[in-house]
């Protein structure tokens, strides 16, 4: 019969398809093959297919099925004939690997469908046969992958709407809740790498349990570095604290070279002598040690060759309250390394102390902070200047300091590099504390210093607050009390580029002679205004302008970058700026970019309208309060935002260590 030797490709595609109908698969098969030969892209002879592509290897290395089918081919067939997207022939070829699909045998319609891609990459035919063939070859994932290729294809060439690309998101549906979640692993090393470097010390931990090729990943050779800073910083269940056995294996994941250590409580880590010397045994080579907290256990630092010898930060948070018998063997053996301490608790037994501090040459970074003090003992900060002579930061907090210098030294002689001086607590109501205070202050005249910084509490009493009166003292005035030959008189702080006094009054005048230098070398950058007391019966805010005005030498400060005001009360509702001068002071500073402003004379709202007017004659960028709250807050926030200025609640924040300008 003339249709058993059809002439066109749609008479041997109608053929075949009556053949498949009854199920006659072999004339089928024939048929679909002549119409495909008659498609003019065969140039009248046999067209092979692509030997040179491999979908499913691309579809796993997470490479693209459409740029493999469009242009990967070194064989001859790319040379020889064009892409082909004739719909007959697209036709043929599917109806084809249809066929091979009833007779079971997948790889050849596999072979087919993978065809149709070579053939149409940009035709969703290909990608629908292939993902469907792959299910049926229970190859869930790479028909996954197929189906996503098409999707995308579709979404690249405005052809999502189509009927047989929507077809391929219904195909796709029920796999891709299962698939489309990639394992990380099966991305090139480099970023597997990269990824885990974002994971937190304890979220790698839990990823030891997602899979054995996790676990093989994350402690083979070349990935030590994920375990060598161990971080016990998250909470947890006393009973979950982790084992010694535990512990050695983790230390065993870094090739026993960890470098950091960081317990946030050692009860609930239930710190032991065995976890303790498990932990240095395994850190030769430990940077930073972090240990917060107590325990009743007691604990003994081991004296051996190679611990502690790189090490540059320990911080240790109360556990020298109880067990102060720790720090001497552990800073003895890190003496020549350690180049930062801080020490948060004092231990509560004698009178002073200066923890039998050895000989440290290179510490550089020293912060002691005191909390708890039922029995306060007095910090030997002389004695331990004279043991760590290159210390150029210092924060002390709430501590009590002895003004017992070592016999035969000087003041001058002690800490040629100190750069910042922090002061914060309570520590203006212990005379002998002021005056080593005073004393820190006053080395070389001040002229190392660059960052000063301090923050006591103080209260009112009839002759004003005690820390006034002791930093009056402080900042370049002769002590009426003091001998002559103890102190360097007319301190200036020439190099002075920061100075806090967020509750300590100083007069103006005073104030100029100190900083005058700083500010015509242009390196003052940050300085703290804090205003007195209105006495009772004065005009409200008379004191605040006088004040204010008294500072008329440091308007248009170009250096000056930040400022604190604090404790201002100019007169209720102001009618111009010589009732409110405050923001035309402010708007002359060129360079002013961060204020700190409070006073508790005001209240909320009222101090909104201060900040408000602030914010029309200045361009700062961020302002820090804490006297306006609430719905008060969110409306200047909204204000502030206008304007381009954060608007934050709370104080500025303090850096440790801070950035020295050389």
């Amino acid at each position: 019969m003339a249709s058993e030797n059809p002439k066109t490709p749609e008479a041997a595609i109608a053929a075949g398809r009556q053949h498949y109908g009854a199920k006659r698969f072999k004339p089928a098969l024939e048929q679909f093959t002549r119409a495909m030969k008659l498609c003019p892209c065969t140039r009248q002879t046999r067209r092979e297919r692509c030997s040179c592509k491999d979908f499913e290897k691309v579809a796993q290395e997470g490479g693209s099925i459409f740029n493999e089918a469009m242009y990967t081919c070194k064989c001859p067939v790319g040379k020889t004939f064009n892409k082909c997207d004739n719909k007959h022939h697209i036709q043929a070829l599917d109806y084809r690997a249809a066929t091979w699909e009833a007779l079971q045998e997948l790889d050849r319609a596999r072979r087919d469908a993978e065809w149709i891609l070579e053939l149409a990459p940009r035709l969703p035919d290909g990608y629908l046969r292939l993902g469907k063939i792959a299910r049926l070859q229970k190859k869930h994932e790479f028909a996954w992958h197929v189906y996503t290729a098409g999707i995308e294809v579709g979404n690249k060439h405005q052809l999502a709407e189509s009927p047989k690309f929507q077809k391929l998101h219904s195909a796709r549906q029920p796999l891709h809740v299962r698939y489309y979640r990639r394992d990380p692993l099966r991305n090139p090393r480099e970023i597997v790498q990269r990824i885990f470097q974002y994971l937190d010390f304890a979220t790698i931990v839990r990823c030891l349990h997602v899979s054995k090729d996790w676990r093989q990943y994350l402690t083979s050779r070349g990935n030590e570095r994920f375990w060598r800073a161990l971080l016990f910083t998250r909470q947890f269940p006393h009973r979950y604290a982790p084992s010694t056995a535990s512990l050695k294996k983790l230390i065993s994941y870094s090739g026993n070279d960890v470098r950091q250590i960081v317990i946030d409580s050692v009860l609930r880590f239930r710190l032991t002598q065995q976890k303790l010397n498990t932990l240095l045994q395994g850190s030769k080579n430990l940077e930073s040690l972090v240990l917060r907290g107590n325990i009743e256990e007691d604990l003994q630092i081991p004296m051996a060759n190679g611990f502690f010898k790189k090490i540059n930060r320990v911080f240790l948070d109360e556990i020298l309250v109880g067990k102060p018998h720790i720090l001497e063997p552990l800073l003895t053996q890190a003496s020549e390394s350690i180049h930062n301490l801080h020490i948060r608790g004092l231990p509560q037994v004698g009178t002073t102390t200066t923890f039998g501090f050895p000989s440290l040459p290179n510490l550089q970074y020293l912060r002691i902070e005191e909390q708890n003090k039922p029995n306060p003992i007095r910090l030997g900060i002389w004695t331990i200047a004279a043991g760590a002579p290159r210390i150029r930061q210092l924060w002390l907090s709430d501590v009590q300091l002895s003004g017992r210098q070592p016999e035969d030294t000087e003041l001058d002689e002690f800490w040629p590099n100190l750069n910042v001086v922090i002061v914060n607590g309570s520590t203006d109501s212990d005379p002998e504390t002021a005056e080593t205070i005073q004393k820190l202050a006053s080395i070389r005249q001040g002229d190392t210093l660059q960052y000063v910084d301090f923050d006591f509490r103080w209260k009112y009493d009839e002759q004003g607050p005690l820390g006034l009166r002791m930093l009056s003292n402080m900042l370049n005035q002769e002590p009426a009390t003091m001998d002559s030959d103890e102190f360097n008189q007319g301190n200036q702080y020439k190099n002075l580029h920061s100075l806090r006094l967020t509750r300590a009054l100083i007069p103006p005048s005073q104030l100029q002679a100190v900083l005058s230098d700083a500010i015509e070398a242009r390196k003052l950058h940050t300085l703290d205004l804090v205003f007195p007391l209105e006495p009772f019966g004065t005009p409200q805010g008379s004191i605040s302008v006088e004040h204010l005005r008294k500072h008329a030498w440091l308007r248009s400060a170009e250096s000056i970058r930040c400022l604190g005001i604090f404790e201002f009360r100019f007169r209720s509702y102001p009618k111009n700026d010589d009732d409110l001068p405050l923001p035309s002071f402010l708007a002359t500073f060129p360079n002013l970019e961060v204020i700190e402003i409070n006073s508790a004379h005001y209240e909320g709202p009222e101090f909104g309208t201060v900040i408000e007017a602030i914010l029309k004659v200045t361009h700062l960028r961020k302002i820090y309060q804490t006297t306006v709250q609430g719905i008060a807050l969110d409306q200047l926030r909204g204000l502030a935002a206008k304007y381009n200025v954060e608007l934050v609640w709370g104080e500025r924040p303090r850096q440790w260590p801070l950035p020295i300008e050389e």
